[in-house]
């Protein structure tokens, strides 16, 4: 390709010269016309030769150890966007849509593969390289659970990879059609250490058998392609659990995904003037969907195919089985799915796994369920391009990989989020937030957006633009914004501020809601999620420096014995963040028995910390005026802990 285009060009210029100058020289008005309409025929053909013509693809119909990709019904891969849009091409390829999901590579395999051994309970798996290839061994997922004997051990290789930006899964090819067996543990790129699946997600304490390598269910054809892909077509018969023979148009979020199927546009542009027309006029091209284009609705629902919960239809079942979904960018989004939300009839596992009891959604990559029980929304025109873009423009000063964190526009990480709608506010927000201007309590998203949503191993803000209310934090156990920052006040505090402030009505609280702090609370008496939003808060740098921090380890050293592995390891990384247990030798997926141990090292350590850091007087959080922890109150709340079974389901 390269050569060609040199040797064009060259002709190009060579050819057209001569008839430049002595048109020119000659003054010939058909000279000159006759010289320009060569030139744009002859750079037409240039631009032909190095990408803007229809593509020929022919997939990857060669592969069979893991789901194929193959452009079809209309798709023809981001690989012909490419061409024309070269600086929204290179901006999308920084982005972990694109890399939700990647055939292993040594560039897509991000991992600690290194002659790696892992253990857990009671299994042995081993990790390597060979060449370019990732490879593990363990037990043999085929062998049958009635079989005589230990099941011999095999080593699979990894074909495909889940995730690039904080956890990475892996997917190991079966001999079993394009059937994929999940590798039993995620690597954790936040931490660069490996975590047991079990471990990764709040489910009830060894609940799970995913730590055995299986070939069945075949979970990313059954579940991950219908976000972790583009035009994914499972061919999988879930009732059977089949050998599926899976088809994507292409692997991970690319832009057929949000701009809708390509074919015509890629066929339609082909014609220079009629590309050029488009472009130089700022019309719509119709063969093609703009996201920014649609009304906030529709708009929104372009991300909403995948960051939401949803079912899908009965009676689509099998058309989605075999066709994938039959949304398309711009259609109406419910036509094929139905969006869950809080207030819909749906099993009750559903229910608690995914929601709060109020029907605030409560697990995290399901902003849209958030957005459209939003006011500024329903009665608005707020959508998620609101704040959010996919392509970073040639202005944003930004690096790549600052912008491709959030794809928040520009000035969109601060109060300005807000304020292009509630222009009134800007002139003096302090009046409106009662807290010294460009302080956290001042955010707007700190109060409207608070960090009440959990997945990944840490807490993520609500999409769902709500205002602090202590009534709402009794009804559903939600953690309220002024709470959440404020870690050593009570219900009671937040509940006098905003009857002054807001004119909201105090409600009845009990004597440990008035006297004692209401992140106490949720950390020592809480369910399971509400643990882990805490043993995350605990380390938020503008919650340590409302509340002060030197009460809070000891908060953590609890959590490190918590029945939930994934509450216990957020509360690690939380207390590793103080200088004094950096050091501190912990697992939080080893046996209960050294967890135990090392628990005890942390409370020696924290009782050597007393005289250095004297807390008395601070009741609400547990100490006398002595400076001692009131072991007593803190024995009390932590039998009340809510040890309900629960399964976020993220």
């Amino acid at each position: 390709m390269l050569l060609e285009t040199i040797l064009i060009t060259t002709s190009l210029f060579i050819g057209l010269a001569p008839l430049v100058v002595g048109a020119f020289q000659g003054r010939s008005r058909v000279g000159v016309l006759g010289v320009v309409v060569i030139a744009v025929a002859a750079f037409s053909a240039l631009a032909w030769s190095i990408g803007i013509r229809r593509p020929t693809v022919f997939g990857e119909l060669a592969v069979n150890d893991r789901p194929v990709q193959l452009p079809q019904d209309g798709y023809v891969s981001s690989k012909s966007c490419r061409a024309c849009h070269l600086e929204e091409y290179l901006s999308w390829h920084a982005s972990y849509h694109r890399t939700m999901t990647q055939v292993a590579s040594p560039a897509a395999v991000l991992g600690d593969f290194d002659d790696v051994e892992l253990h857990w309970q009671g299994r042995r798996y081993y990790l390597e390289h060979r060449g370019d290839k990732s490879w593990v061994q363990l037990d043999d997922p085929s062998w049958p659970a009635d079989g005589s004997g230990p099941p011999p051990r095999v080593w699979k290789q990894i074909v495909m990879t889940t995730g690039s930006h904080h956890l990475q899964t892996y997917w190991f090819a079966t001999g079993r059609q394009r059937r994929l067996g999940q590798f039993p543990f995620y690597y954790s790129l936040i931490d660069k250490q490996w975590i047991p699946d079990g471990a990764t997600y709040i489910k009830p304490p060894l609940s799970s058998t995913a730590a055995v390598p299986s070939d069945g269910p075949a979970r990313w054809h059954s579940d991950c392609i219908k976000c972790h892909s583009t035009h994914g077509k499972p061919r999988y018969d879930f009732e059977r659990d089949s050998d599926p023979d899976t088809q994507v148009a292409e692997l991970g979020i690319s832009c057929e995904a949000c701009h809708g199927p390509g074919d015509e546009h890629v066929r339609a542009n082909s014609n220079p003037q009629r590309r050029y027309s488009y472009h130089l006029s700022g019309d719509p091209d119709p063969t093609i969907v703009q996201p920014q284009r649609l009304d906030p609705r529709r708009a929104s629902q372009v991300c909403g195919q995948c960051h939401s919960v949803f079912g899908i239809h009965r009676d689509n079942t099998a058309a989605y089985t075999a066709n994938g979904f039959a949304y398309r960018p711009g259609h109406e989004l419910t036509d094929d799915r139905q969006v869950l939300q809080g207030h819909m009839s749906m099993s009750t596992s559903m229910r608690e796994g995914a929601f709060w009891s109020d029907g605030m959604v409560r697990v995290s990559g399901r902003e849209y369920n958030g957005l459209i029980e939003t006011p500024c929304h329903q009665r608005g025109e707020m959508s998620c391009l609101s704040c959010h873009q996919m392509h970073k423009p040639a202005n944003d000063p930004r690096p790549l990989s600052e912008w491709t964190n959030d794809q928040l526009a520009m000035g969109m990480e601060g109060d300005q989020a807000c304020l292009q709608c509630h222009t009134s506010l800007a002139g003096d927000l302090a009046a409106h937030t009662y807290h010294p201007a460009g302080s956290a309590g001042s955010r707007c998203y700190n109060c409207h957006m608070p960090y009440t949503t959990y997945g990944l191993h840490k807490a993520i803000r609500s999409h769902q633009v709500d205002s602090p209310n202590v009534a709402a934090s009794l009804a559903t156990g939600r953690p309220n914004a002024c709470n959440q920052c404020h870690l050593d006040r009570t219900l009671a505090w937040t509940g006098d501020h905003l009857q002054r402030w807001y004119g909201q009505e105090l409600p009845a609280l009990s004597d440990d809601e008035r006297s004692i702090a209401a992140s106490v609370l949720w950390a020592l008496t809480g369910d399971a999620g509400q643990r882990a939003l805490m043993a995350w808060t605990f380390s938020w740098p503008p919650a340590q420096k409302a509340s002060g921090s030197d009460w809070i380890p000891i908060y953590l050293i609890q959590l490190l014995d918590d029945p939930y592995d994934a509450v216990r390891f957020i509360a690690h990384r939380s207390l590793r963040q103080f200088k004094e247990y950096a050091s501190l030798e912990y697992d939080s997926m080893e046996p209960a028995a050294d967890r135990k141990r090392a628990g005890f090292r942390a409370w020696q350590i924290w009782m050597a910390s007393q005289d250095a850091s004297p807390r008395g007087g601070r009741q609400a959080v547990l100490f006398d005026a002595s400076g001692q922890l009131r072991k007593d109150v803190f024995a009390r709340l932590l039998r009340k802990r809510n040890d309900r079974p629960l399964r976020l389901i993220e």
